[in-house]
C-alpha cells in the first residue's frame, strides 16, 4: 500500500518485525514524548495544590493570619470547620470548571481548552497568595479548582487519544506520576520554609503555583490538537498529520492501520449523529459511564485524605517524634515510587490483576491502621511510629493501582463522542463526592470533634473491602485494546471477565492484515 506523506510530516521505515511498536519506538517519536510530557504537566499544578494546601495548614504563621478562634491561653486556632471550609469548599469549583471542559473540548479543541485552563488558574493562585483572611483563600484556590478540573479533563482525554493502545496505560499513567512529583517538590518547600516565622512560609509556596501554568501554556502552544478531535470535526487531512507527527518511526501501513481504526470508532463525527449528554445513560453507555466513575469514586473512602489533604495534621496528631513535615516528604517520595511502578505495571500485567492486588494491600494497610488506632500511640512512641510507617505503606500501594488506574480507566471506558462529556461527568462527580468525605472527615477524626483519630481508617477498610468485590465483578480488562474494539466489546456485552480473551475484528492488527492482503491482491491483478 503506498500512501504519500505531507512534506517533512514522516519517511519510510522498514516493517518491523513483530508487529505493533514496543517502547523502544518512543526513541524516534520525540513529538509524542513531548506532547505527553506537557499533557501530564498540568496534572502537576492538581498534585502540587492539594499536597501545599494540606502543608500550610499546620504552619503557625497561616494559623495566627486566619484563626478566627483562640484558645483559653491566648494561641490561635484553627477549628474542624474552618480546616474543613479551606480544604473542602474550593473542591466546588468543580461545578463550573467541569462543565466549561465538556463544552469548550468539543467546541474548541483540547488545546484551546488548556490554554483558558492556565489563564484561570494563574488568576486564581494570585489571589489566593495575596490572601489575608479564609473568604478570599477559599475564593482564589475556588478559581484555582475550576483550573485543575479543566486540566485534568483535557489531559486525561487528550493523553489517551494520542497514545499508542499498546503503551496507553503508561502514558494516561503518566498523570500520577506528575502528582506525586509535585506532592514530593510541595513537601520538600513546606518542610524547608516551616521553620519560617513569617507569612513568606505559606505564601512562597502558594505563589510557585503561577509559574507552573506560565510553563504549561508555552509547551501546550506547541502542540497539535488530537487526531480524534479532528476527526470529530470531518478534518481528516488534519487528522492524518496529527497522527504522523506523534507516529515518526512507524511504517506507512501502520499509520494508515492505525488511522483506519481511530475511524472505525462508533458515532465518532459530529456531523452524523448529535450526542447529547443523557446518551451517557443509555444502551451500552451506561455500563461505559460507570465503569468511568468507578475507580475514581472507590479512592475517596480509600483513606487518600489522609494521605494528602490532612497527611500533616494526621501525622502531628499521632505524636510521632520526628517533625510532621519531614514524615510528609517520605509519604510523598513512597507515593512517587509507587507512581513510577504503576505506570509500567498497568500495561505490563494489566488494569484488572493491578487493581485487585494494590486494592487489597490498602485494604490490609487500612485495617492494620485502623487497630492500632484503639492503642495508647500518644504516650507508646512504639505505636506511633507503626502507624507512620503504615501510613508510608499507603502512600505507596495507592499510588501504584489507583494513581494510574483512575485516570486510564476514566478515558478509555467512553465512546469517543461521549469522552469529554463522560469525563466531566466522572470527575464532577468524585469532586462531589470528594468534597463530602473532605468536609466530614475532620468532623470525624479531629481532638475538637469525634475525636476517632487513627481509627478512622476502619471506615476505610470497610469500604475498600466493597470496592475489592466490585472490582473482581465488573471491572474488565481493556489492556492494548483499540477503541474501535472496545466499542465493539461493550456493544456484543463481552462480560468483564471475558474481555481479556475475547477477539475481535477491531484490532489494528486486522487492518495491516486486512492492508496486506488488498495489497497482494492488486499485484496479482497487476501481473
Amino acid at each position: 500500500m503506498d500512501v504519500k506523506h505531507e512534506e517533512g510530516l514522516g519517511e519510510r521505515h522498514p516493517e518491523p518485525p513483530h508487529g505493533r511498536r514496543g517502547y523502544r519506538s518512543l526513541i524516534n517519536n520525540p513529538r509524542l514524548l513531548l506532547s505527553a510530557f506537557f499533557l501530564a504537566l498540568v496534572f502537576f499544578t492538581f498534585g502540587f495544590d492539594g499536597s501545599v494546601g494540606g502543608g500550610i495548614l499546620a504552619m503557625q504563621p497561616f494559623v495566627q493570619q486566619f484563626a478566627p478562634n483562640k484558645s483559653s491561653d491566648g494561641v490561635p486556632y484553627l477549628t474542624a470547620t474552618d480546616i474543613s471550609i479551606l480544604t473542602a469548599v474550593p473542591t466546588t469549583g468543580c461545578l463550573l470548571g467541569l462543565p466549561l471542559a465538556a463544552a469548550l473540548g468539543d467546541r474548541i479543541g483540547r488545546k484551546k481548552t488548556l490554554l483558558i485552563g492556565c489563564i484561570i488558574s494563574a488568576v486564581g493562585t494570585a489571589i489566593q497568595t495575596s490572601a489575608f483572611g479564609i473568604a478570599q483563600m477559599v475564593v482564589g484556590r475556588w478559581i484555582a479548582n475550576i483550573a485543575i478540573f479543566i486540566f485534568i479533563v483535557m489531559a486525561s482525554t487528550f493523553l489517551a487519544e494520542i497514545a499508542p493502545e499498546n503503551m496507553r496505560g503508561a502514558i494516561v499513567g503518566l498523570s500520577i506520576v506528575l502528582i506525586d512529583s509535585a506532592a514530593v517538590l510541595s513537601a520538600g518547600v513546606n518542610w524547608a520554609v516551616s521553620s519560617d516565622s513569617t507569612p513568606l512560609s505559606y505564601r512562597l509556596p502558594l505563589g510557585l503555583q503561577i509559574a507552573f501554568a506560565v510553563v504549561i501554556a508555552g509547551g501546550v502552544l506547541f502542540l497539535d490538537d488530537s487526531p480524534t478531535f479532528y476527526l470529530t470535526k470531518s478534518r481528516d487531512d488534519e487528522a492524518l498529520r496529527s497522527l504522523r507527527q506523534i507516529r515518526r518511526g512507524y511504517t506507512d501501513a501502520e499509520v494508515e492501520a492505525e488511522f483506519s481504526a481511530l475511524k472505525g470508532q462508533a458515532a465518532l463525527r459530529e456531523t452524523e449523529k448529535e450526542v447529547p449528554w443523557m446518551d451517557m445513560f443509555r444502551g451500552t453507555n451506561l455500563r461505559r459511564t460507570l465503569l468511568a466513575l468507578s475507580v475514581g469514586n472507590m479512592q475517596q473512602l480509600s483513606g487518600i485524605a489522609f494521605a494528602t489533604n490532612y497527611v500533616t495534621i494526621f501525622l502531628a496528631s499521632v505524636g510521632v517524634s520526628t517533625s510532621p513535615f519531614l514524615l510528609t516528604l517520605v509519604v510523598a517520595l513512597l507515593a512517587l515510587a509507587g507512581a513510577v511502578a504503576g505506570m509500567f505495571l498497568v500495561d505490563a500485567v494489566g488494569r484488572r490483576p493491578l487493581a485487585l492486588t494494590t486494592f487489597t494491600a490498602v485494604f490490609v494497610v487500612d485495617l492494620v491502621i485502623g487497630v492500632l488506632g484503639f492503642m495508647d500511640y500518644q504516650t507508646r512512641p512504639a505505636i506511633a511510629q507503626a502507624i507512620a510507617a503504615f501510613s508510608c505503606m499507603f502512600a505507596f500501594f495507592f499510588a501504584c493501582g489507583f494513581g494510574p488506574l483512575t485516570y486510564v480507566v476514566a478515558s478509555e471506558m467512553p465512546t469517543a463522542r461521549l469522552r469529554n462529556k463522560t469525563s466531566a461527568f466522572s470527575f464532577l462527580v468524585l469532586a462531589c463526592f470528594s468534597t463530602v468525605v473532605v468536609y466530614v472527615l475532620p468532623y470525624i477524626s479531629q481532638p475538637d470533634a469525634g475525636n476517632l483519630g487513627a481509627k478512622t481508617y476502619l471506615i476505610f477498610a470497610g469500604w475498600m473491602a466493597g470496592c475489592i468485590v466490585i472490582t473482581y465483578i465488573y471491572l474488565p480488562e481493556t489492556k492494548g485494546r483499540t477503541p474501535a474494539e472496545l466499542d465493539a466489546m461493550f456493544e456484543a456485552g463481552v462480560p468483564a471477565r471475558e474481555f481479556a480473551s475475547y477477539e475481535c475484528n477491531a484490532s489494528i492488527e486486522s487492518y495491516l492484515s486486512e492492508a496486506k492482503a488488498s495489497a497482494g491482491v492488486s499485484e496479482v491483478e497487476h501481473l
